[in-house]
């Protein structure tokens, strides 16, 4: 029985059509094939894993090859090929059209004076995505291209290139130090002409000499890190030029660009987030402004609120701030970079705990110093007694009180302290209704007590800084077995110069009793003196 020729055609057809379909499935066939042989070449398995080796020559990968060939793995197969590349290159009669493809049937060979350079079977081929004799002719251009190039490396006329590359990068080099030096000079002079002027102290921490000592260490810094940029880059290029080292170079190189970029791509995935972060800031900071002229107005009487002291203005602002502060970093706190990582949680719990711990102290001094500047029991420069301590308020913070002492003793006083002391303000006293000075002094029975408030007035008309308008009164404070303890009250206006009146109350009592040839003595001593026989205490100059 014979065959029909159109059936087997139609058979053959329908077969050609199923391998296209499944090449075009498996996404292997991407070119179009010759001959039906080359696309049946083309469809391999997918699920096939080969083991893969790369020929590098020169620290250059060319290509992989996959899987064996005979009893050779892709490692000695990889290695093979390197070395017979390593030949042709140190063969300078090599000409790339040497190269001939040898088909054996199974294999694609690439040839060279009869010697097989590698061998290209279909499943190297379909690896490559190519057919064998696309893949063995990609072979072939790479391999040419590698050994041209190394030949052109190191041919005599490159390696003087190279040479004289190397010479004038060092020379460059040279003036490029020379040049950052002489200018590291020029700024260093320009410095220290800058001293007192435009570098000043910082704080009171430092003084003019320090800061610019301080300002030319920071220039020197800056100085070695742009000769090292330089030299690093120098040195990128002189590896670059030598065949055998470009790989350092290149190695070099990404040690650098790697960190940079991975920099770059997290401040570019980060911006929005920064955006965020810079407008929250800009809006508090804007607010801040307006409650601070507030404050500014109120603290001027250019806004008067009922019930509210100009003296308010600041603290309240700067509680305000502190509020404030703290609201904005509770809306930034999700925008900041690993915020959500539990180490940045950990430590900012770990940092909660010791401030809490370590502040307890702390925090009732910030309490007790904002509960006294609501109170206003005092202010700067008022005449003040706090507990045993008498003195001048130098500074108020929110922590302590500093007090001067008319012995110019210099007293800090923490908050906590003052809240639970007494406190005297004798500025306020004399500024309200007048501070009044008493001193006390002893007469006998036998001096009229007209006559002792007639020279009491006196003695308060001779003192400076006692009040005229607010006359001075006497009270006769005690009945003593010998004597009567008369008291001399006067008003001041100026609590400050106390110690100094009452200095002068005294030596004009004195002045005042011996004029009127009246002891200030009590009877024990007038005894005593009549006994013994001595003189009167009064001066001689007043005895008539």
């Amino acid at each position: 029985m014979k065959q029909n020729p159109l059936n087997f055609r139609f058979f053959i057809l329908l077969l050609f059509l199923l391998l296209e379909t499944f090449a075009f499935a498996t996404g292997k066939n991407k070119k179009t094939a010759t001959t039906a042989a080359e696309k049946v070449e083309a469809v391999q398995p997918a699920f096939i894993v080969l083991e893969k080796t790369p020929v590098v020559v020169m620290h250059d990968t060319l290509f992989n090859v996959y899987g064996n060939i005979g009893s050779f793995t892709s490692k000695q197969r990889a290695k093979s090929i390197e070395k017979k590349i390593a030949s042709l290159v140190d063969n300078y009669l090599f000409e790339g059209d040497s190269i001939k493809l040898v088909d054996t049937g199974n294999y694609l060979n690439l040839m060279y004076e009869n010697e097989i350079l590698m061998s290209v079977d279909t499943i190297q081929a379909t690896q490559e995505n190519k057919t064998k004799i696309l893949a063995a002719q990609f072979y072939k251009n790479k391999i040419i291209a590698t050994v041209e190039e190394q030949q052109h490396s190191m041919s005599w006329q490159q390696v003087l290139l190279q040479i004289a590359g190397t010479i004038g990068i060092i020379i460059a080099e040279i003036f490029i130090i020379k040049y950052i030096y002489y200018w590291y000079r020029r700024v260093k002079v320009m410095i220290w002409k800058q001293r007192g002027k435009k570098i000043k102290g910082m704080f009171g921490i430092i003084d003019d000499h320090r800061a610019m000592l301080t300002t030319i260490s920071m220039a020197k810094v800056v100085r070695f890190l742009i000769v090292l940029i330089f030299l690093y880059f120098g040195l990128l290029a002189v590896f670059k030029l030598f065949p055998f080292t470009k790989h350092i170079s290149d190695q070099l190189l990404d040690y650098v660009m790697s960190p940079l970029k991975a920099v770059g791509r997290s401040v570019k995935a980060y911006m929005p987030k920064l955006f965020t972060i810079l407008v929250i800031v800009f809006i508090f900071k804007y607010i801040q402004k307006f409650v601070r002229s507030l404050a500014e107005k109120i603290a001027t009487n250019k806004i008067t609120i009922k019930g509210f002291y100009p003296d308010w203005a600041f603290p309240t602002y700067n509680i305000i701030s502190a509020l404030m502060f703290i609201f904005m970093f509770i809306l930034i706190f999700p925008y900041l970079p690993n915020s959500d990582s539990s180490i940045f949680q950990g430590v900012s719990v770990f940092a909660g705990i010791v401030l809490s711990l370590g502040s307890t102290s702390v925090i009732g001094n910030l309490v007790a110093g904002l509960v006294i500047t609501y109170m206003r029991p005092f202010k700067i420069g008022d005449r003040i007694k706090l507990g045993e301590y008498t003195g001048d308020v130098l500074e108020k913070t929110a922590l302590v009180t500093r007090i001067k002492t008319p012995k110019n003793e210099i007293i800090t006083i923490p908050n906590s302290n003052i809240m639970s002391a007494h406190t005297v303000n004798y500025s306020q006293s004399a500024k309200e209704h007048g501070l009044i000075l008493h001193t006390s002094i002893a007469v006998g029975y036998d001096v009229p007590w007209q006559k002792v408030h007639e020279m009491l007035y006196e003695v308060a008309n001779r003192t400076e800084h006692v009040l005229k308008r607010q006359k001075p009164f006497i009270l006769q404070d005690q009945f003593r077995d010998f004597y009567v303890d008369y008291q001399l009250n006067v008003y001041i206006k100026e609590a400050k110069m106390t110690a100094k009146i009452y200095s002068d109350l005294r030596q004009h009592a004195q002045d005042v009793f011996a004029e009127n040839n009246i002891e200030m003595a009590s009877p024990h001593f007038i005894i005593s003196r009549n006994v013994d026989g001595n003189h009167t205490t009064v001066p001689p100059k007043y005895v008539k």
